[in-house]
């Protein structure tokens, strides 16, 4: 039964109509109540530096500068200082002439004339400022009109302008309602163009505002002017020193006079339409949809990038044609829309990550949960033995390489059904069939296969393999795995092929399923003891060491065999934490005993061979000796001869750094490998320890006899010493005398005991002896 795939990037349809109308929802928000306001300000900002050109020339300033006002005096001017240039300028054939800012306070009968003669004289070319101001304090609006003679004679214009929040200017009215009039704005009024007082145009601040060609009035009242540059011009006279001055984005504070130009600039190039925001929406919302139930992920992309190309460089073009629209709504919808898809996939993503197995992507219990029907007849777990040791000694890349063919061959039996790898070897598929038996010829038939060896890395490899059966659909499935994993072990230790799960053994199964969380919090509570063998010296029959023992006194089920905890312990990558807690307590023990007097003590302890190639090994072990002050001579650490003919360079590194620092090193478990006196050699170990199967048959075999007495020859040859485990009787006792081994081990001469009895056995006399 295959699994359904893992959603695709574009699939589920709900979700992403969900999505759409969310990001819809998010456009017609901003757009309605303009909340990216900022935002919208800021990109026309942009535009406008990235159309930046020179203004059209038609327009001029004279400014009333600092050499004006040095020249003449300061402002408010006398109004025939203003009939003076107006009379210039209009002799110099300017077609409009925009006065900023005028007091209409009381002047001199004289001046007043001169400046009604050269409005007359202008002949209706001249636009007189008018302006509403608010008092602040009563909240009344007020308008500065010029007097009604001067009105007959001219334009008026109002100097008001649309003031942001953050003081900058980024429209223009076209007029302003003044006393229920349309009064038109100086920019309006000097363009000679129109409009209502509700209606505004943006001002085109891409127009160059420092090339605008401006005079100084004091060099038109002096003559020093070309006033050919005049002709046909709108010219603005303005205050430029000592005055208002509002944000022009882009160019900073500047006079208003100067602002009034930028907005005449901009009637000149043509009326503007405000194309809204509501189209460029629209639009971003078709390529929303299109991108999310698009089912191809590259168009798909490339559309949105389109998108949101449109959506930049579009208003560019469209600010050239003076058609003005407004993008964030669309760019939030866009956003919207493949942020929130961005996010599913990626959680998605992630939770793919969680259904396969890190190193060989095969799918793992995650996947099979989701997968699984509610009913399915037979659960089959298939448990590679020796799983633990073989990629142990494989190089780290080879593993996917070896799960490859155990999938391959398993997939044999399961007739295509989807294979799911678990921890510790364990790998598990859903069979159709009820009938355990028909499934156990198929099974049959699978261990056959895996009588061949597989070749990983150029290595043949054997694999010793066990199947479990769960057909009990009453229970969730998490279960029924667990089960088929205590029938795969039971069929391992009865040294069958395959088991079917025995109800009874629940109670048993859930404890091993849990073993784990139990083992971590055992080593929390010291349910986790040490227990001390005796090592005895052949040659004067003394106590001159122990091995350390872990043991698990668990407060419900008694003694855990450590064949149950240890080498889940290894499989888990909790061994470290266990080994840590064993050392210790055996190093404080050995110190101790000194401490009591026997100072040629001396403690081993086995080491896992997950732990050689961890990074902490060589600090754990110096800073427990350190703690507990002893020596590094009297710990023997204890490594097994598979690890050893498997040590690659770091390990090798590893061995020679304990060794040196003092540590001692034994070669474990001797003769169950395959040993080459090279690899003797080239492990820094001080002595060897004959594997307890070979010393038990001592009596009863020639060939371990040949075996036993030459290892101890090739030890002492090497300069090494021997240690016999497994001493069981008086007769293979004398047999090891005989063959001069060096230590001995085993029920005979010393079961493993708590350290209260180690220390009673050490208080005896110096002149008895164990052997």
């Amino acid at each position: 039964m295959r699994p359904p795939s893992p959603p695709g990037r574009f699939s589920g349809h709900r979700l992403n109509l969900r999505i759409l109308a969310a990001a819809i929802c998010i456009s017609l928000l901003c757009g309605a109540i303009n909340i990216l306001g900022p935002l919208e300000l800021a990109g026309s900002v942009i535009r406008a530096k990235l159309r930046s050109h020179p203004p059209s020339g038609q327009v001029a300033v004279v400014a009333i500068d600092d050499p004006s006002i040095n020249m003449l005096g300061p402002t408010p001017w006398p109004r025939e200082r203003y009939a003076e240039l107006i009379h210039r300028l209009h002799a110099a054939g300017a077609h409009r002439i925009g006065i900023d800012a005028l007091s209409w306070g009381g002047d001199s009968p004289a001046g007043d004339a001169k400046f009604e003669q050269a409005l007359a004289d202008a002949k209706g070319s001249v636009v007189l400022p008018v302006r509403v101001s608010a008092d602040t304090m009563t909240g009344r609006n007020g308008v500065e009109l010029p007097p009604i003679r001067l009105m007959r004679l001219a334009s008026i214009g109002s100097t008001n302008l649309l003031v942001r929040w953050d003081g900058m200017v980024y429209e223009s009215p076209y007029s302003v309602d003044m006393a229920g009039h349309a009064v038109p704005s100086m920019a309006s009024a000097v363009a000679g163009s129109s409009g209502s007082a509700d209606d505004s145009f943006p001002i085109d601040y891409s127009v160059d505002l420092h090339a605008l060609p401006t005079v100084s009035a004091a060099d038109i009242l002096n003559d020093h002017w070309n006033a050919s540059r005049f002709a046909g011009k709108d010219v603005l006279i303005g205050e430029t020193v000592n005055t208002l001055r509002y944000g022009a984005p882009g160019f900073g504070q500047l006079p208003v006079v100067y602002i009034h130009a930028a907005a005449i600039e901009s009637l000149r190039q043509g009326r503007s339409i405000d194309a809204g925001w509501l189209l460029p929406a629209m639009l971003a919302a078709i390529v929303a949809a299109t991108y999310l139930f698009l089912r191809r992920r590259l168009p798909a992309r490339l559309l949105l990038a389109i998108g949101f190309l449109m959506l930049l460089a579009g208003p560019l073009v469209a600010d050239r044609m003076l058609i003005y629209v407004k993008i964030m709504p669309a760019i939030a919808l866009l956003m919207t829309a493949s942020l929130t898809r961005l996010w599913f996939n990626v959680r998605q993503s992630m939770r793919n990550k969680g259904l396969v197995n890190a190193v060989s992507g095969q799918p793992n219990l995650n996947a099979l949960r989701e997968a699984a029907p509610r009913l399915t007849p037979t659960v089959v777990v298939a448990r590679m033995l020796n799983y633990a040791e073989v990629t142990t000694s494989l190089p780290a890349d080879s593993e996917k390489d070896l799960v490859e063919q155990i999938i391959n061959r398993l997939s044999v039996g399961a007739h295509g059904d989807t294979i799911y790898q678990a921890d510790d070897g364990l790998f598990i598929w859903l069979a159709e069939t009820a009938n355990d038996e028909l499934v156990g010829e198929q099974l049959m038939a699978l261990h056959g296969l895996f009588r061949s060896p597989v070749v990983v890395a150029g290595r043949l490899i054997d694999l010793a393999v066990t199947f479990g059966l769960d057909t009990d659909t009453s229970r969730p499935l998490v279960q029924r795995v667990s089960s088929a994993v205590v029938a795969a072990d039971r069929a391992a230790s009865e040294g069958r092929r395959w088991m079917t799960y025995d109800p009874a053994e629940l109670e048993d199964a859930e404890w091993k399923m849990s073993l784990l969380a139990r083992l971590d919090q055992a080593v929390e509570r010291d349910e986790i003891w040490v227990a001390y063998q005796p090592k005895i010296e052949m040659a004067t029959g003394r106590i001159i060491g122990a091995e350390a023992l872990a043991r698990w006194r668990h407060p419900d089920k008694g003694e855990v065999p450590p064949s149950q905890f240890i080498p889940a312990a290894e499989r888990s990558g909790r061994i470290e934490n266990l080994t840590a807690h064993i050392l210790d307590s055996a190093v404080a023990a050995t110190a101790s005993i000194h401490r009591a007097g026997h100072g040629d003590f001396s403690i081993a302890v086995n080491l896992s061979a997950r732990l050689l190639d961890s990074p902490g090994l060589l600090r754990m072990v110096h800073e427990t000796l350190a703690r507990h002050r002893l020596a590094p001579h009297h710990l023997i650490l204890e490594i097994t001869e598979t690890t050893a003919m498997a040590s690659q360079d770091g390990i090798v590194e590893t061995l020679e750094a304990l060794s040196a620092s003092g540590v001692r090193l034994s070669i474990d478990d001797y003769g169950t490998g395959f040993s080459t006196l090279d690899y003797l050699k080239r492990i820094p170990a001080d002595e060897i320890k004959i594997d307890r199967s070979f010393v038990s048959m001592l009596e009863k075999s020639q060939s371990d006899r040949i075996m036993v007495h030459s290892t101890i020859q090739l030890a002492h040859s090497l300069g090494r010493k021997t240690v016999a485990e497994g001493v069981e009787n008086a007769v293979v006792l004398n047999e090891l005398r005989l063959m001069q081994c060096d230590y001995v081990q085993g029920y005979h001469t010393g079961k493993p005991m708590e350290l209260s009895a180690l220390v009673k056995q050490l208080s005896k006399k110096e002149t008895e002896t164990i052997v």
